[in-house]
């Protein structure tokens, strides 16, 4: 039988008194390289006393009123003001910082890294920026201003935030379709550093992406020598490297599925490594289900895809099963099996195009209103259709958007600290300044997770259409086979018998037991299915 097409799997207090920061992830002591300072005029005195003023209160971690200081010579409409203001933004930064208020030093730190490297303070604001990302996470315009540092890595970044700098900026490239460049950057995190495993998994996923496969199979390696050994001399793995090391496995067996028929034993021996109680074996008993599929077992494809169909697996999400089911039935001409299982993916993801059509009608303009309406689902406070509800959580968890979701709530407890600071100062200009920067990153925040909640419900939209596509295309040809008008190629990949009544049942060895499925799934028999597949096919 030829190898039938398929789709690809590969597949962010007082002023008098001292303020004290909130708990951040930094460093004990939180100081920086200096710039380089300029020659005093006369005209500047003042507004130096402001800036000399200002450092002296830093360092007595009065951070409120140091701020205020450096924001008068930043406002300041003085042409003396020109040449300080750049020292001005870059200290104001640090200080915003460790008053908790880290949109607000985002917006100075970016000042000085539009300036680019002419900015006297460019380099030393690197660091500054490093420490945002352990207290905004996966934010987008953190990110962006962290890439602009790349063309000098790894120079110009200091020693201690290399990894640090290479995992982020080199995972944000991977997630914008940069492979080469992520995998330049991630290549140079040392095997000792914690972001080593995840930053070869990337890059293992990168080079698959550029379809390299001996590179996606030199990395994912790389990350199983280490998990191997640790479990092997430890006994146990923690659940984040437990799951790494399963994501890992499916990326070996995608590769090897990628690679075609000689490694598709391969690809099974991988998908076979992840454990039946992990979170992620029903992701790797489908993905198998293509892999047998392609070696003519067409006994066991079934077998995982009926295992699929347990209610342990509900709130699972593998659309294109019912499909496959189908085109395994109609290559051995069993046509009232085709329309049974396309009936099946018609009653549970068909009515999703209607309910998504009628999300995205609802929130067309509102991207925001669509993160509350994720967060009402999750919740279980949408009023659906109650499989359509576990299918929709299903295609929207991801990562990524998790990622999102933290960002915003990242801002909103941020408001909160801004809220705390002493009142003359939140009233004051600085103060308002800084409250209108939270709620537009807030807004921001916001609108880019709703965006991304709208990008996945149009990808879950589209994807059930395309599925749709196919059904109807082997309906069709289920009709013309019924009238004997298939095509000659088609039926030359049927699975032909000159006697279909006396096929044989599944082959059972000395180790196993032949037992009928009587309508009732055990946890203890996933993955074991097999069907008899018997051939109706005759010329």
């Amino acid at each position: 039988m030829t190898s039938r097409p398929v789709r690809l799997l590969l597949t962010t207090i007082a002023l008098t008194c001292a303020f004290v920061a909130p708990a951040v992830a930094q460093d004990d002591d939180f100081t920086f390289d200096e710039g380089a300072s300029a020659e005093m005029s006369s005209e500047q005195e003042e507004l130096a006393a402001y800036l000399e003023e200002g450092q002296a209160l830093y360092k007595n971690k009065r951070y409120p009123e140091a701020s205020n200081l450096f924001y008068k010579i930043i406002i300041s409409e003085d042409p003396g003001a020109d040449a300080l203001r750049q020292q001005a933004e870059y200290e104001l930064g640090k200080t915003l910082f460790l008053m908790g208020l880290y949109q607000g030093a985002l917006d100075y730190f970016g000042r000085v890294v539009d300036v680019g490297e002419s900015h006297p303070y460019f380099k030393p604001t690197l660091r500054g920026l490093v420490l945002l990302t352990d207290v905004i996470p996966s934010d987008p315009t953190l990110l962006l201003r962290l890439a602009a540092y790349k063309d000098s890595f790894p120079a110009d970044v200091p020693k201690k935030y290399r990894a640090q700098f290479a995992y982020l900026v080199g995972r944000e490239l991977y997630s914008n379709g940069l492979f080469d460049d992520a995998i330049g950057l991630l290549d140079a995190i040392p095997s000792k550093d914690a972001r080593f495993l995840k930053a070869r998994y990337i890059m293992g996923v990168s080079h698959a992406a550029l379809y390299d496969a001996e590179g996606a199979l030199d990395s994912f390696r790389q990350v199983l020598r280490v998990l191997v050994s640790r479990e092997e001399e430890e006994g146990e793995l923690t659940p984040v490297e437990r799951d790494q090391l399963e994501l890992t496995y499916i990326g070996m067996a995608r590769v090897f599925y990628s690679a075609g028929r000689g490694n598709y034993a391969k690809a099974l021996k991988y998908y076979d490594k992840v454990p039946r109680t992990s979170p992620n074996w029903p992701k790797a008993l489908f993905e198998a289900s293509w892999v047998h599929f392609q070696l003519n077992d067409l006994s066991k494809a079934l077998g995982n895809i009926h295992s699929l169909n347990a209610p342990f697996f509900s709130d699972s999400y593998f659309p294109e099963a019912p499909i496959l089911a189908g085109v395994i039935f109609f290559y051995n001409c069993k046509y009232a099996r085709v329309r049974y299982e396309l009936e099946e993916f018609e009653y549970s993801y068909l009515p999703l195009m209607d309910e998504i059509d009628a999300i995205l009608s609802e929130y067309r303009d509102n991207d925001a209103g669509l993160v509350d309406w994720l967060e009402q689902l999750k919740a279980g406070e949408v009023e659906a259709n109650e499989r359509l509800l576990r299918i929709l959580t299903a295609a929207l968890d991801d990562k990524v958007l998790r990622r999102k979701i933290q960002l915003f709530e990242a801002i909103g407890k941020e408001k909160k600290t801004l809220e705390a600071m002493p009142g003359s100062w939140v009233s004051g200009d600085l103060g308002q300044e800084m409250a209108g920067s939270n709620d537009l990153a807030l807004s921001l925040s916001r609108d880019g997770a709703g965006d991304l909640v709208r990008t996945r419900l149009t990808s879950v939209k589209k994807q059930i259409v395309d599925l749709n596509v196919n059904r109807e295309r082997i309906l069709f040809e289920v009709a013309r086979a019924e009238k004997g008008e298939i095509d000659t190629d088609m039926a030359a990949e049927m699975e032909v018998s000159s006697n279909v009544t006396e096929a044989e049942r599944v082959e059972v060895t000395d180790e196993e037991l032949y037992w009928t499925f009587d309508g009732e799934y055990w946890k203890d028999e996933l993955g074991y299915y097999s069907f008899d597949v018997n051939t109706e096919c005759k010329r």
